[in-house]
């Protein structure tokens, strides 16, 4: 599961105090502002049960990379 779905099912408050961040970093991550840390996924995976993986929360940040890199090249 990608972890932008995870987050859908609460609030950034809620999803903050699940995980241990604050609320402007969720945020963030919903925005692919910023991603989660090393240390923040295994956290993310852990109270998602699995259901989140690695690739579910760094695969939409390796695409946003590509696309922003073809369009500098392109």
């Amino acid at each position: 599961m990608l972890l932008s779905n995870f987050l859908k099912k609460m609030t950034d408050k809620e999803a903050a105090e699940l995980i241990g961040v604050k609320k402007r970093t969720v945020g963030s991550w919903r925005r692919l502002e910023r991603a989660p840390t090393p240390k923040q996924s295994l956290n993310i995976i852990e109270k998602s049960n699995g259901a989140v993986d690695w690739e579910g929360i760094y695969l939409p940040y390796a695409i946003k990379c590509k696309v922003s890199e073809n369009e500098v090249v392109g």
